[in-house]
């Protein structure tokens, strides 16, 4: 028949017709496109039509009810749950503190850029800050696709050949409670994007809990070649244990960092299980100190939930700057570094004599937490508010009301004793 076209043709006259050659009319038999090609076509799937499906290797019905229910629950709900990212800034293209400006020796502890703390212990001293990548754009490997106009180097400027116990050089950042909700109780993955000028180069990547940092999983993560944007993946990391970790808004959910030298004391015992202590080096890892001319840039970081390190989910800089304000905003445009002598964007109060410039000035969005909040008088200097009607700068001693949405002005020294015209930026931090 034109729907079936089998392989098995019997001669004529042929004997010896068996069991099993009958059946290999059945088993070698092949339906034709012409047998559904011809059928008309259907406008619609209802619930109780019914399918056929080669399960198992034989055919079987199956209702278009139950496909639907099978493919909402394991294909669309799998890829929703895979659609998070619980680092914020983590294309390193927001950047409202140093604007794409490099610090040649930062202080540890210092916010390089936003969500990105700067840590170091030791004589070693490195650069940080955000590269622009404009007409060289960070592509994701294999693709044309860029995820990223900016990475984040680390860039040795004096080496340290051997470290002390507690010596290091890592890049961190501190995720809020909420973020780490979709994370908690199952594995979860860890994707970088990464370079360096050093081939072979290892170095640790841990996750800690923040308050007392007594729980600590770190990795080894190996770039081989060098000078060439590698995909470092890290699935199905272990479960979070009990510890000092948390969900709630206006806490600390846990640390990642990514730490290039790391001292016997803050070296895990032993990689890829979580350990009691302090702890951001891998067993292995290289010492990126060793060398003055030594250079790290990460382009993006993933921490997802589930067992699959999956493709990067694109983070928009509108989407980005918007998240990165829950944590840092200005009063200065976007393309400004705090402290320059400029008006765009400055507070102006028309104050009486003696009078503090008292007035509600809301943040740009509710903070994670009560920041701190510090003034610049227009002429750039910090820590004061501008006379702008006597021409002086009159010093800041404290922020009025400051909560998560918003403040109401300084108090000053030395106010005007007549009517006077105050001017004045400021920023809000919460240091996250």
């Amino acid at each position: 028949m034109a729907d079936l076209v089998t392989s098995r043709i019997f001669v004529d006259g042929e004997k010896g017709i068996t069991a099993a050659k009958l059946n290999d009319i059945v088993a070698s038999s092949v339906i034709q496109p012409a047998f559904y090609t011809s059928k008309p076509t259907a406008s619609t799937a209802d619930p109780p039509d019914v399918m056929l499906l080669l399960k198992a290797g034989a055919y079987a019905q199956v209702p278009v009810s139950s496909l639907a229910a099978s493919i909402t629950a394991s294909q669309i709900w799998s890829t929703r749950l895979r659609s998070f990212n619980a680092i914020g800034n983590p294309s390193f293209e927001c950047d409202q503190r140093n604007i794409g400006n490099v610090v040649a020796a930062p202080a540890t502890g210092t916010l390089i850029q936003d969500r990105w703390v700067y840590q170091k212990a030791g004589t070693l001293v490195a650069s940080s800050g955000q590269r622009p990548a404009a007409a060289s754009e960070v592509l994701l490997p294999g693709t044309n696709f860029a995820i990223s106009r900016s990475f984040h180097r680390l860039a040795m400027t004096t080496a340290q050949a051997s470290l002390g116990a507690s010596d290091n050089l890592t890049l961190y950042t501190q995720v809020e409670g909420p973020q780490f909700r979709e994370l908690q109780y199952d594995v979860h993955s860890i994707s970088l994007l990464v370079r360096t000028s050093v081939a072979g180069l290892n170095f640790g990547l841990s996750i800690r809990d923040p308050a007392t940092t007594t729980k600590s999983l770190v990795k080894l993560c190996t770039i081989p070649a060098a000078n060439t944007w590698t995909l470092v993946s890290l699935p199905n990391l272990p479960v979070f244990p009990s510890g000092n970790f948390s969900t709630a808004p206006g806490v600390l959910g846990y640390l990642l960092g990514i730490c290039l030298a790391a001292g016997t004391t803050l070296t895990t015992p032993a990689n890829d299980t979580w350990q009691s202590g302090n702890f951001i080096g891998a067993v292995g890892q290289s010492n990126f100190a060793a060398s003055s001319t030594s250079t790290f840039d990460i382009a993006f970081v993933q921490h997802e939930p589930g067992s699959v390190c999956t493709t990067f989910i694109d983070k928009p800089f509108a989407q980005n700057l918007d998240e990165c304000l829950r944590y840092y905003c200005k009063s200065y445009s976007y393309a400004q570094i705090p402290g320059g002598a400029v008006s765009a964007g400055a507070v102006v109060i028309s104050c009486f004599a003696s009078a503090f410039p008292n007035m509600p000035i809301m943040y740009k969005k509710v903070l994670a937490k009560v920041p701190t909040t510090v003034g610049y008088s227009t002429s750039g200097a910090i820590n004061t508010v501008r006379d702008a009607s006597a021409g002086v700068d009159r010093t800041i001693t404290a922020a009025v009301t400051p909560g998560d949405s918003g403040f109401s002005g300084f108090q000053i020294s030395g106010a005007a004793a007549t009517n006077w015209q105050a001017q004045f930026e400021w920023t809000a931090d919460t240091g996250w």
